[in-house]
């Protein structure tokens, strides 16, 4: 079953990232991968010479919560199958691209703005009346 969980992971990541990369793409970026993947962010974008590192993630619905997350944690499986938790720092990419997958709305928030949250609030289908204002607004970071 773990590992079921891990593929279902990583092939959802893939697609996000495919939709981060063609997006940018079509704005006219170069869009570049690392080789390896072990580094914190999944895409490297260079647009007049100015390249970006770019974390991807998937936004969710999160059924406790009734609200749509963006992760800010990196996971990793232990060879004991126990999964640790890890907040990203201020070098570990630029920018953070979150992507609903239903909607295709595309958050680009910089790192300074989420280092130390472990995950964010966003509304890519709208945000609902019923929202107080003790959650942070990150619409302003939507691109699409």
């Amino acid at each position: 079953m773990l590992r079921y969980m891990i593929y279902t992971k990583h092939k959802q990541g893939t697609v996000s990232e495919l939709l981060a990369a063609s997006y940018f793409a079509d704005k006219g970026y170069i869009v570049s991968r690392p080789i390896d993947t072990y580094q914190e962010y999944d895409l490297i974008i260079d647009k007049d010479n100015i390249l970006s590192r770019i974390q991807v993630k998937t936004i969710y619905w999160d059924n406790s919560k009734s609200r749509y997350l963006i992760s800010l944690v990196t996971s990793h499986i232990r060879g004991n199958g126990r999964r640790t938790n890890k907040k990203y720092h201020n070098n570990s990419f630029d920018y953070l691209v979150g992507i609903e997958k239903e909607t295709y709305a595309l958050y680009q928030i910089p790192i300074k703005i989420i280092t130390g949250r472990r995950s964010m609030t966003v509304y890519p289908k709208g945000k609902p009346k019923t929202v107080n204002n003790r959650f942070n607004d990150f619409e302003q970071y939507r691109l699409r």
